[in-house]
Order: structure tokens, then C-alpha cells, then sequence
């Protein structure tokens, strides 16, 4: 007789073998979803103690409001950046990209009205009439040239107006960027 055959007569007959099978198979399962669970704990245990800090729930782009987009969440101390925030202001937007799931810092937070709120400190905006435009978006990082000499190796794009974007400068250069803008001999330059 086949073996399945078989094995299917004696079940047949003594059904107490099924039933006996299936709980050995119960219990196999129990034990191996039991021994998971220990490892986890073992694993949160060895990382130590943890960390409520401000993460984002989204992906964020510069300007982006936090409300409603972050939420706080315990991280392992070793994990948890030095300057990791667990709180931001009602009016806090993103300064700069932030992926879904980050630990936010201090710089990747701004508080404020858009675009002052983008500005580095040390640096200063400069509405810009582009005469070819660039497509630039808010958070984009740009050098500003004028009648083929830099003027600013380091810019950003801190806004967007009807009439160009708005660009942030270290305040050194700010005058320059500023009187080619207003000349329209100003171009930018979009950086990696």
C-alpha cells in the first residue's frame, strides 16, 4: 500500500493522531514565535536606555510646516544624534530635506515666517529677477554669477516670488548679488 495511503487509513481510524500533530505543530510554532520575541527584547535591552526625540513622520522639503507631520518616538541613546530636538515651536517649518522616519536636529529646524526662516544665520536674502530663468526650488542650493565672475559660491533658495526666487547669500556679498540683481546681469547657478 502507498504511504500516503497509509498514513491516511491509520488517521482514518485513530483520529487523536490528527489532532495530535496539529498541536506538536501548535506548540513548534508557539516556541519559535516565543523565542523572536525574546530576541527583540534581548536586542532593546543591549542598545540600553532610550531617547524620546522629534522624528518625521513624512518626507519633508525646505518650507514644509512640522505640524502634524512629526511625531516623538523612543530611540536607543547610541542612535540619537548629539543635537536631536524633542520639541519644535507651532510655526516650525523644515530648513531642509529631511526623509521619513529621521531624528530632526536643531539645524534642520526653523521657526518663523517663510522665507526669513530659511536664512542662515549670517547670511542675508536677495530677491532675484532672473533674465534666463533656472527652475529652482526652495532648498536648492545655487552659486550666483554676474558677467562671468562669481559672486557667491554658496547660495540657497530660501522663496519664490512672481518675479524670481529669493536667494540667501552670506552677508559679505549680499551688496554684489544685490546690484546685479538689480542690473539684470545676474544668473544662478544650480549646484549638485
Amino acid at each position: 500500500m502507498h504511504l500516503v495511503a497509509r498514513a491516511r487509513h491509520v488517521v482514518a481510524r485513530r483520529p487523536w493522531l490528527y489532532w495530535l500533530v496539529v498541536v506538536a505543530f501548535a506548540g513548534c510554532g508557539a516556541l519559535i514565535t516565543a523565542g523572536a520575541v525574546a530576541g527583540i527584547d534581548d536586542a532593546r535591552r543591549a542598545w540600553g536606555e532610550t531617547r524620546t526625540v522629534l522624528v518625521a513622520s513624512t518626507d519633508l522639503g525646505p518650507g514644509d510646516a512640522l505640524a502634524g507631520r512629526t511625531e516623538l518616538r523612543p530611540r536607543p541613546v547610541p542612535m540619537v544624534p548629539e543635537d536631536a530636538i524633542d520639541r519644535a515651536t507651532p510655526d516650525a517649518v523644515a530648513r531642509q530635506h529631511v526623509a521619513a522616519g529621521e531624528v530632526l536636529v536643531g539645524v534642520d529646524v526653523a521657526s518663523g515666517t517663510l522665507p526669513a526662516a530659511l536664512i542662515p544665520d549670517g547670511w542675508q536674502g536677495v530677491p532675484v529677477a532672473e533674465a534666463v530663468p533656472s527652475g529652482v526650488a526652495v532648498g536648492d542650493r545655487v552659486a550666483v554669477a554676474s558677467t562671468g565672475a562669481v559672486l557667491a559660491a554658496d547660495g540657497v533658495v530660501v522663496g519664490l516670488t512672481e518675479s524670481g526666487p529669493i536667494v540667501a547669500v552670506p552677508s559679505d556679498v549680499a551688496p554684489s548679488v544685490a546690484h546685479a540683481a538689480a542690473s539684470g546681469e545676474l544668473v544662478l547657478l544650480v549646484l549638485p
